[in-house]
């Protein structure tokens, strides 16, 4: 079954998220982002969290701000897996996070038909 990566980030690094969404959509990867103008806001953000199986954190430098924390617990209350770019700084978030990988390693694990479950054990 084809899963599908919301990529979430401060849009500070607008450029190096899309760098990694056609990263994914490259190797045929399904993957949605936000875009600062798509007028749906918060909203839409949130609707793209209820159709993605995992949310990726591109946390550049371990931030990760207000919006993105929203992201994170909706993500959770709807028991997907979250995964982040780099370690979270900040340790009321940190342990929400399941594991810590690069795109080519999320690439590679679903390109290999790994599960989130299957990411979380090759980051441990």
């Amino acid at each position: 079954m084809e899963q599908v990566i919301y990529i979430v980030g401060s849009f500070s690094n607008l450029s190096k998220m899309n760098s990694v969404y056609s990263s994914f959509l490259k190797s045929g990867i399904s993957a949605l982002i936000s875009e600062p103008n798509q007028g749906s806001g918060v909203d839409g953000c949130l609707e793209r969290i209820r159709r993605s199986d995992i949310v990726y954190v591109l946390n550049y430098d371990g931030y990760v701000g207000k919006s993105v924390a929203l992201d994170i617990g909706y993500a959770l209350a709807l028991e997907k897996q979250v995964y982040s770019l780099e370690p979270v700084v900040d340790p009321n978030v940190s342990h929400l996070i399941a594991g810590v990988v690069s795109p080519e390693g999320l690439i590679k694990t679903l390109k290999e038909g790994g599960t989130s479950h299957h990411i979380a054990q090759v980051n441990a």
